[in-house]
């Protein structure tokens, strides 16, 4: 008998052990702040969504804060590093987006699409061309016009060169048959504050970037690149309704470190999942014009693995970028 009571504590014992991990994930997890790593400066589209689900983050995350570090530099490449040398527990995440993938194929870097964790996609925004209010262009086709008779003279601001944005416009010029002088920020903040202040003519961006000074009266968007208008603004053509069979968007989610467990993984989905729908986050997310749409995380690595061989395929027959110039 008590041979068969050590065997049954045994038993116990083992099946405690076995199904622990998932439990503490599930229930303690996180034990403390989280930080997400944005590659950019503060004020740029990432950053502002981001920031909107960190009010609501502890509210799923028993009650443990969602702190953003901004680490701009080398278009994005210094906050992507950092986020893959970090440890895989769960607690430093990064940006899943559009430039993490352009980023990896336009220059070398100690990064690649296997060095991070899909945990979740929440948005997939278009982009636009934003200019100040008097500006002499009142859509895509003035600019596109403008810019056929002086090639290269329209300066075109952007959030870091071979960042998604960059490379939309590119594919734009390309598209359009036209010329212009592209210009470099260290994040989409930077480049509304130059479009503000003047100091470029355009710029290219996503959802939030600039929609409060569009809303104010003291930009413009030319043209949305996306299949429809923004909300906010529906008097704003979309580029095919101007004869521009054209769209780019930027698609904004979540990734960790490689090897992170797969239970880590989960809870983070099921927390960010939860961001996502609160209603104070809804409506943050309207109000920045941000249209949201959800992948898991298995279901988000399939989608950025054909992102991946997409940008690669159009940075590798525009010759751009300097990864493959022995192909060029």
């Amino acid at each position: 008998m008590k041979r068969m009571v050590k065997i049954l504590m045994s038993l116990t014992l083992i099946m405690v052990m076995a199904f622990s991990p998932v439990v503490s994930a599930n229930n303690a997890f996180p034990r403390k702040s989280v930080e997400f790593i944005v590659p950019w400066a503060a004020g740029g589209g990432v950053d502002t969504l981001m920031r909107a689900i960190a009010a609501v983050f502890p509210k799923y995350a028993n009650n443990q804060q969602l702190i953003i570090k901004n680490v701009p530099g080398g278009g994005g490449a210094i906050g992507f590093n950092e986020a893959a040398k970090a440890r895989p527990d769960g607690y430093t995440l990064t940006s899943g987006t559009t430039p993490l993938i352009t980023k990896i194929h336009m220059t070398p870097v100690p990064f690649s699409l296997e060095s991070f964790e899909p945990v979740m996609l929440f948005a997939d925004i278009p982009c636009y061309i934003m200019v100040p209010a008097d500006s002499p262009y009142q859509d895509l086709r003035d600019y596109v016009e403008d810019a056929k008779k002086r090639p290269g003279m329209i300066t075109l601001g952007n959030s870091g060169a071979g960042g998604g944005n960059h490379l939309v416009a590119l594919a734009f010029e390309r598209y359009a048959g036209i010329k212009l002088n592209h210009i470099p920020f260290e994040g989409g903040g930077k480049s509304f504050t130059a479009l503000m202040g003047k100091h470029v003519d355009s710029v290219i961006g996503s959802s939030p970037e600039g929609i409060p000074q569009a809303l104010a009266g003291e930009l413009r968007i030319l043209g949305i690149f996306g299949d429809q208008r923004l909300d906010q603004f529906p008097q704003v053509l979309t580029a095919k309704e101007q004869g521009f069979d054209f769209t780019g968007t930027m698609w904004r989610g979540i990734v960790a470190p490689k090897r992170i467990p797969k239970e880590i993984v989960d809870r983070l989905a099921q927390i960010f999942k939860a961001c996502m729908e609160d209603p104070e986050f809804v409506q943050r997310a309207a109000e920045m014009t941000a249209p949201l749409k959800y992948m898991g995380p298995e279901e988000f690595g399939e989608f950025m693995k054909a992102e991946d061989v997409r940008w690669k395929e159009l940075i590798i027959n525009s010759k751009l970028g300097d990864r493959y110039k022995n192909l060029y």
